[in-house]
């Protein structure tokens, strides 16, 4: 056995060994779903940075490098973009409201109709951005080690389900930090400088390629525009994300945890696109250029190490597969079932948070299996949720008048309308996204202004939690943080 398939089988004990240590921490609901809601910086930041850094940020990115240069990182660009602007807008509001997901947030600004909506269309979004990632580290499996496609397939996403299904979020947690440190070590500390000295330094690698690899826009304005509008977007409103920021143990943290995940996933997207470049050079003629990451981890990096950065990079998938489960069954519990289900106690809640988290697993699994390709299936969830979810949920923080028929309308409409254009145009089309976010947002208005004003009850239960979760962001203060800002007040 080689000490490189040592290493891996290590890393999936330590994965399954922290799911194990999780199981001490969830002792309810909350713990389970949302980590008590305690996470300080420290391990909020990790924890979010690992959930946005999946596939399509990692492998996708390279794959583009390989093609564009450094218009390749626009993918996490992205991304990074969406989260800093949602820390900047939403993160601290977010976080205060003490909600479990954003469909939950959906009904207490309008109407429980909203939030079963949104929570449909949310599951099925999280579930295949799982589906995708599944396959992905099946994909690495294969390729490394010559696994079939299916053990792989099987093997990479059971460990990910099992710790999940331990401890939950506390589990989530635990493995995100180890996770994000491999993913630190395995690209920034190996991979990068290796795939530079190996194709002769930064000069000679950029001197190596075509002038057009500077060019940031170079993969072109359609195709930005796309990125705008389905990650840009997407992000935005994703509940693996917004599930990690409710995590947060005050919105302060939330808001500094979720900028400086965002500034690291810009980080990121440049050293991809460095490593794009350099399997360019050094393996110029790859018949797929999906394949560039891992034949370049393979052709730079020496027995031992290599087990190392392939653990890294599993570690970008395993991270996004175990909190996009978690997200899907979150909706499903939270959203769909526990609305009708009446009260339960904390032994009936976390045997049900359970349940439902490994059904959404396993179906997960058998779509990997058996679909093996489903980026389609993925384009057309990223289009109904930037197109039928974004502007509802910004409306509902930033326009008082909007109103629970306005946004029932809008989803509903905008649904139909994206839907149409699916068929017409295609998910992956930027006509798609438009439309669906111009009659959102067209619907929203009209059906708002006709209908108005809001629910004086509503927008005031809405209002005055938005006023307690300042006060709660006050309380949560440290000392330290209370005296730092009554100081210049003393002073002035």
């Amino acid at each position: 056995m080689s000490i490189d398939l040592i290493i891996i089988l290590a890393y999936f004990l330590v994965m399954i060994g922290c799911g194990i240590a999780g199981i001490f921490f969830a002792k309810s609901n909350e713990d389970f779903l949302v980590a008590g809601r305690n996470l300080k910086f420290w391990m909020y930041f990790p924890c979010l940075a690992s959930v946005i850094l999946g596939g399509g940020a990692t492998f996708g990115s390279v794959k583009l490098a390989y093609q564009f240069g450094f218009s390749g990182a626009w993918v996490v660009l992205m991304y990074g973009f969406g989260v800093m602007s949602m820390g900047i807008l939403l993160s601290s509001k977010m976080a205060n409201l003490r909600v479990i997901s954003l469909s939950e947030m959906l009904e207490v600004r309008y109407a429980a109709s909203a939030r079963y909506i949104s929570a449909i269309i949310s599951c099925i979004y999280t579930a295949m951005i799982a589906v995708v990632q599944v396959i992905a580290i099946g994909t690495i499996l294969h390729a490394f080690f010559g696994w079939d496609m299916v053990t792989s397939m099987v093997a990479g996403g059971a460990v990910s389900l099992l710790y999940t299904l331990l401890g939950g979020m506390w589990s989530v947690t635990i493995t995100d930090v180890i996770q994000f440190v491999l993913m630190m070590v395995g690209v920034f500390g190996f991979l990068v400088p290796l795939s530079v000295e190996k194709a002769g330094g930064l000069d000679a690698l950029f001197n190596a390629v075509p002038p057009s690899y500077f060019d940031p826009f170079a993969i072109g304005w359609d195709q930005l525009l796309m990125y705008f509008l389905l990650m840009y977007l997407g992000i935005m409103i994703g509940q693996d994300i917004w599930q990690r920021v409710f995590t947060a143990k005050s919105g302060k943290v939330a808001t500094r945890g979720t900028i400086t995940a965002g500034f690291f996933s810009i980080l990121w997207g440049g050293a991809m696109a460095i490593c794009g470049m350099a399997a360019f050079v050094l393996l110029p003629d790859l018949d797929e250029p999906q394949k560039a990451l891992g034949q370049l981890v393979v052709t730079v990096m020496p027995s031992g190490l290599l087990g190392m950065v392939v653990a890294g990079l599993l570690s970008t998938l395993m991270s996004t597969v175990s909190g996009t489960i978690l997200a899907s069954s979150t909706l499903i519990i939270n959203d769909l079932v526990k609305p009708f289900r009446g009260e339960m106690d904390n032994k009936q809640e976390m045997f049900l948070a359970r349940v439902i988290t490994f059904a959404v697993g396993i179906v997960v699994l058998l779509l990997a299996v058996v679909i093996g390709d489903v980026m389609h299936a993925l384009d057309i969830a990223y289009a109904l949720l930037s197109g039928c979810i974004f502007v509802p949920v910004v409306a509902g923080f930033f326009w008082r008048k909007a109103t629970a028929q306005g946004a029932v309308s809008s989803i509903v409409v905008s649904g139909i309308v994206t839907t149409i254009c699916i068929m017409t145009y295609g998910a992956f089309s930027a006509y798609t996204i438009i439309y669906g976010i111009l009659s959102s947002a067209v619907v929203l208005v009209v059906v708002s202004l006709m209908t108005g004003p809001p629910n004086p009850a509503q927008l005031a239960d809405w209002e005055a939690r938005l006023a307690a979760s300042e006060q709660y962001d006050a309380d949560s203060m440290t000392d330290e943080e209370r005296q730092a800002q009554a100081q210049p007040a003393a002073m002035h």
